[in-house]
């Protein structure tokens, strides 16, 4: 019971953490706290479970891009100007991308012929942990969550885009006056951020199921989480996704899932009153 509740959590952690890294990098480069990033994945896991029938790697390839899309799209054409005239108001931008993550909920229930639907990958097989059974599935998506944080850390230590993103969130004048194109790296790291989005509702939809308002779930406990991982840090976002996704599946286990939320808004507080800026606190400098 234990390790099973344990493993569930460790899962649960790994598939929250895609959205909160996508938090986590947007805020802690342009300053700025964009809601409609989970909205905006599951529209593109919708596209990719649409365009299944046509092959695997092409539908997950087309819920990439158009995940990218609009969240690029969304930040060069109407944040960046916002950005310019108002500055980082984040009342202001909670406002406008909660507007956005609406429309884009509505399209997903809209456009798509299902409102409920599973992404079904092939069967690879049971790992058992113990006297524990794990679809294989749920381990490869965990090792994705973990691959993709490495990744982004050695982006930011090794590319001139990566280290242009780190730039611009520790100094923003100084990125600016070394010829950094601030404005592309908002909207790089937006697309980027929409990117994770689409990998967490992916993987949503492959181990339960995904509706159109698994976007608005996966955003309410991305915030919270990152919240306590210390807002604008991926590394505390990670940590605080496993012990929220440990928190969640023992919760459901020994109290039932209507305490869950609960339980998370006891941990939530906990944490915030013997660390106020969350776990790791923010990376964010300007």
């Amino acid at each position: 019971m234990v390790l099973q509740g344990l493993i569930t959590g460790i899962i649960i952690g790994g598939i929250l953490s895609l959205p909160v890294m996508g938090v986590a990098l947007i805020y802690g480069v342009t300053g700025i706290l964009n809601y409609a990033i989970a909205t905006i994945g599951t529209f593109g896991a919708f596209t990719t479970w649409l365009l299944l029938p046509y092959g695997l790697l092409p539908a997950i390839l087309a819920g990439l891009l158009t995940s990218f899309v609009i969240g690029f799209g969304i930040q060069q054409f109407l944040l960046n100007p916002l950005i310019k005239k108002k500055g980082n108001d984040l009342t202001l931008f909670f406002i406008i991308t909660f507007g956005i993550a609406t429309i884009v909920a509505g399209l997903t229930k809209n456009f798509f012929p299902r409102p409920t639907i599973s992404i079904e990958l092939p069967k690879l097989g049971t790992l058992f942990i113990a006297d524990v059974a794990v679809d294989i599935n749920k381990v490869i998506a965990i090792a994705i969550a973990f691959s993709i944080l490495l990744v982004m850390r050695f982006l930011e230590k090794t590319t001139k885009t990566g280290k242009s993103w780190i730039a611009t969130s520790q100094n923003l004048k100084m990125a600016k006056l070394v010829g950094i194109n601030v404005e592309f790296v908002y909207s790089l790291v937006s697309g980027i951020g929409c990117i994770l989005g689409f990998i967490g509702a992916f993987f949503w939809g492959v181990l339960y199921n995904l509706t159109v308002n698994t976007g608005w779930d996966l955003c309410f406990l991305g915030y919270i989480i990152a919240i306590v991982g210390g807002i604008g840090n991926v590394w505390g976002g990670m940590i605080s996704a496993l012990i929220m996704g440990v928190v969640i599946s023992f919760a459901g286990y020994w109290l039932g899932g209507m305490w869950q939320s609960v339980a998370l808004y006891v941990i939530l507080f906990a944490i915030l009153i013997v660390a106020p800026k969350g776990i790791l606190g923010s990376e964010r400098s300007v």
